[in-house]
């Protein structure tokens, strides 16, 4: 399923978008209800999943766990950093261009879902991240090696059973959504809008991307292609979703081809899915120098947005796991460093919400690159690691 999921999803979206006219209105809430109660399940099942992932992984790597935390972390808040601040210098492009923004996007007719069903929230994404790091190093520590990584290997059987579930789901769930923005003419209304910013803001994501993933390949064009397609399931199926934690399982199963440790890679996505946002870094400081130039204010000197990035990276700690988290959390720092109004801050978050397909598309291919960036780092580490002990 995971090879043909590239295949199934566009011929998922291009066939909900082209039968959405001949469907009637009930069936479509139908659909759009039962892709939610998907949503809720998936939701239901991620805890879970993320404290297997980081069980499994921690037992095996227990004794450099601090390292490899300190690697994680360490590259997640480099990597966010740099992604804001070098968007200063693309931001500031708007400044030689004269364009208009035009209104904000009204749906008249929204679609509603026919039936609501949500599964219960019985433990918090945070608390299995951290309970499955916990968990995995003191197993290692107090039980025998022999049963530890006899559990893990259970665990991992369980994972990737529900990996396989999900990744049959993941179609039917994107259906429900192509649907809704289909009847509510979004997609079309985004594009007439807003299609110099968001042509602008591909370009510039799609470059940086690429230029990430020949960071992770060493220069190596054809290992940096192969890279990136590996990942374009979990980017269509993100952009289809709107969600990176909706989208994690497929995420884990491309990272995971692209990693020489499978384990670490699939933790690494796990711990850094709703912090290490690509496509927010580069999206948020893109649209509001937009909206600067738009209002007629001043572009911020450097000094002043390397202060916002520094507050902007801290901020992504906080990032809530929703469509349009990502600006509803920085809308207070815009307003502080960059001077936004209260109106230029409902503006922002109306254009992120259109943006929101794409941006999560970004953020995915970023939880990717990160991934591989700190699987190699890893290894050199355990490689000097063991040398050191030889010696």
């Amino acid at each position: 399923m995971h090879k043909k999921l590239p295949f199934v999803l566009v011929v998922t979206i291009i066939a909900s978008i082209l039968l959405n006219p001949i469907i009637s209105t009930t069936t479509k809430q139908i659909i759009y209800a039962c892709s939610l109660t998907i949503k809720s399940l998936v939701l239901f099942l991620l805890p879970f999943i993320i404290f297997g992932l980081l069980f499994k992984t921690f037992i095996k790597i227990a004794r450099n766990a601090i390292s490899v935390i300190c690697l994680i972390f360490g590259c997640l808040c480099l990597s966010n950093f740099i992604n804001t601040f070098v968007t200063h210098y693309v931001g500031s492009l708007f400044y030689f261009f004269d364009f208009d923004l035009g209104n904000q996007i009204i749906i008249d007719q929204p679609l509603t879902p026919y039936f609501s069903f949500e599964f219960p929230c019985i433990i918090k994404n945070e608390f299995a991240l951290f309970g499955g790091i916990f968990a995995g190093i003191g197993t290692a520590l107090f039980f025998d090696k022999e049963i530890s990584e006899k559990l893990a290997d259970r665990i991992d059987k369980i994972i990737q059973s529900l990996f396989k579930g999900i990744s049959v789901l993941i179609p039917l769930f994107i259906v429900g959504f192509v649907i809704k923005c289909a009847s509510e003419n979004t997609l079309v209304s985004m594009m007439k809008s807003y299609s110099f910013v968001f042509v602008l803001f591909f370009f510039y994501a799609s470059l940086y991307a690429f230029s990430f993933y020949m960071l992770v390949a060493k220069g190596n064009f054809h290992k940096c292609v192969e890279y990136i397609k590996n990942m374009i399931p979990a980017f269509v199926t993100a952009i289809s979703t709107i969600s990176s934690a909706l989208t994690m399982p497929v995420t884990i199963m491309c990272a995971e081809k692209n990693a020489e440790n499978k384990g670490l890679a699939g933790s690494i996505i796990s711990a850094t899915v709703n912090i290490h946002l690509l496509g927010d870094c580069l999206g948020i400081p893109l649209l509001a120098y937009s909206l600067l130039k738009h209002y007629g204010l001043e572009e911020p000197s450097l000094g002043t947005y390397f202060i916002f990035t520094i507050f902007f990276v801290i901020a992504k700690f906080s990032v809530a796991a929703v469509p349009a988290g990502g600006i509803i959390v920085m809308t207070p720092i815009l307003e502080k460093y960059l001077n936004f109004s209260p109106d230029m801050s409902s503006l922002i978050i109306a254009i992120y919400v259109i943006f929101d397909p794409i941006i999560t598309g970004f953020n995915v291919l970023g939880n990717g690159a990160l991934a591989k960036l700190i699987d190699t780092l890893y290894l050199k580490f355990e490689a000097n690691s063991l040398k050191e002990q030889t010696e």
